[in-house]
């Protein structure tokens, strides 16, 4: 009887252990899932490349990714006094950028820090043959990323256009040779508007201001100037300067530029015809 009574003596001493593990155990099953929850958040905070080449390649890709605020950013240009950005007013280097063209003319290479980046080429030509190519870095369409004249754009001489597109990150050109014939090339920031200029006769020479619809040049008005009142009749003109609305309706018509409406008397001046 003793030694019964002994044995559960001991069995009620231990009793209060197995309690206490119970709730130990209990605490950690309820403790659990939320260790395991802060483990993936740091988890997915901290990502660590699959491999050192993930790594690199990633780290490779950031200049591309940063291209439109980086080397793409417009050169800045100010206009003149008569509102006016002229070719000969816009850089021909730049800091990331560089084209080649070869002796055809038919293929221009476009660099990126020595880097191919694109290529764009004609059959015919990208640029009238003969000469060096000019080479321009400009914003021509006003939207903020640089764009690429190729060519002189003077008179009768055929030049190639490239719009930085944003979207595809490729350079589009416009249109083909001699459309637009890109002549007397400037820009005009206070109207978005692209000017060309070039002469028809010896007494006769076209300025018309064009705004973009797209990646498309539209004309809003042309000024015909004679300079010979003997040919005014055989242009269906008036006076020395003649203005007329995309569909060659007279605006206004004056035997000097200064009494030309809006700022078309600071255009002739830049193109010095009078």
């Amino acid at each position: 009887m003793t030694h019964s009574l002994t044995i559960k003596s001991n069995l009620w001493s231990f009793r209060p252990q197995f309690t206490n593990c119970k709730i130990a155990i209990s605490a950690l099953a309820l403790c659990l899932p939320l260790l395991m929850s802060c483990q993936n958040k740091q988890t997915a905070a901290t990502p660590v490349p699959a491999t050192v080449a993930d790594s690199v390649s990633a780290a490779a890709s950031e200049p591309a990714a940063a291209a439109d605020e980086s080397y793409m950013k417009a050169p800045e240009v100010k206009a003149d006094a008569n509102g006016l950005i002229a070719l000969a007013d816009c850089p021909t280097t730049n800091e990331h950028l560089s084209v080649s063209v070869n002796d055809d003319h038919t293929e221009a290479v476009i660099s990126y820090d020595g880097k191919p980046l694109q290529t764009v080429k004609d059959e015919d030509a990208l640029v009238a043959a003969g000469g060096d190519v000019a080479i321009h870095y400009l914003d021509a369409n006003f939207d903020g990323f640089i764009d690429i004249f190729l060519g002189p754009g003077e008179s009768r001489t055929y030049s190639t256009l490239l719009l930085w597109n944003a979207e595809s990150k490729q350079f589009i050109r416009i249109g083909t040779l001699g459309e637009p014939t890109l002549q007397g090339f400037m820009l005009e920031p206070a109207s978005k508007s692209v000017i060309e200029g070039g002469s028809g006769s010896a007494s006769s020479f076209y300025i018309t201001r064009s705004q973009w619809n797209g990646q498309k040049l539209e004309q809003k008005e042309q000024l015909v100037v004679i300079t010979m009142p003997s040919e005014y009749e055989a242009n269906n003109v008036s006076a020395a300067f003649t203005l007329r609305d995309a569909n060659e309706k007279e605006i206004a018509s004056a035997s000097e530029s200064k009494t030309l409406p809006g700022s078309w008397p600071g255009i002739v001046a830049k193109y010095q015809l009078e």
